[in-house]
């Protein structure tokens, strides 16, 4: 009896012993196999790029120069070429505001390039799109034909959309914002595409500015020349200074807000 247990506790090791050198072989043929494949994924010669296109609109970025600067990073094959460093490469160049990147079977990545549309002027070197995200490009304060924003940092989000909201009531009586301006105390002012300079003070700066654009008409009735300024931090009414340094007053004075 005692024999017999011995006899299957041999079989059984030796069993075991087998499972586990099957196993060991499978699994050394799978690594082995893996590298093999993983070896020709990356074999430069076999998988290669071989076609970078560039796409975009390229108004103020050429596609010459996205090719070369990605260029001498299409290295390794269609498995394994860097997608994230061209694409991080590709957004660090000047009115690039947004990069895709695409491998295209079997030799072939595609870059597309989005630009950066400039709407207005922040400070002194930054430009603004039309979502408002703010960048820097060489020789931005030489850009003509852009309103200015100034503000505080902080104030930025404020000061875009109320420039938006002044140019849509300013368009009816053919005037725009060419400079906006929001100081420190809190303070509004405008200068207007006439060459006006409005001052909005703080309170309901909409509310003036729309008394402004309902009396405009009748403000430059007789008149060839825009006012030089228009002062509404007044309550009831404004002042008015015309180009031949005489003060007119529109409407009654009331204390300034």
């Amino acid at each position: 009896m005692i024999a017999r247990k011995k006899q299957a506790m041999k079989h059984a090791i030796r069993g075991f012993s087998a499972g586990v050198i099957v196993t060991l072989l499978l699994f050394v043929f799978a690594s082995a196999g893996a590298a093999w494949v993983y070896a020709g994924m990356i074999a430069q010669d076999r998988w290669p790029i071989r076609w970078l296109e560039i796409d975009g609109s390229f108004e103020r970025v050429s596609a010459e120069q996205v090719r070369a600067t990605l260029t001498p990073l299409v290295r390794g094959s269609f498995f394994t070429v860097d997608t994230g460093l061209m694409r991080e490469k590709a957004n660090d160049m000047p009115w690039v505001s947004g990069v895709t990147v695409q491998k295209s079977w079997p030799d072939m990545i595609q870059v597309t390039i989005h630009e950066h549309t400039p709407v207005v002027h922040w400070i002194s070197g930054y430009l603004l799109d039309a979502n408002g995200q703010q960048f820097m490009v060489p020789s931005a304060d030489e850009m003509q034909g852009l309103p200015w924003l100034e503000c505080p940092q902080n104030q930025l989000d404020l000061v875009f959309e109320s420039w938006r909201k002044f140019d849509d009531k300013l368009v009816l009586i053919g005037q725009h914002v060419e400079r906006l301006t929001l100081d420190q105390r809190g303070s509004w002012s405008a200068r207007l595409s006439g060459g006006t300079m409005v001052r909005l003070g703080k309170g309901d700066i909409f509310k003036n500015l729309d008394m402004l654009v309902s009396t405009w008409a009748g403000l430059m009735q007789g008149q060839s020349m825009p006012p030089v300024s228009v002062d509404l931090r007044y309550t009831n009414g404004f002042a008015v200074l015309w180009p031949q340094n005489t003060n007119a007053i529109v409407g009654t004075y009331g204390k300034k807000s």
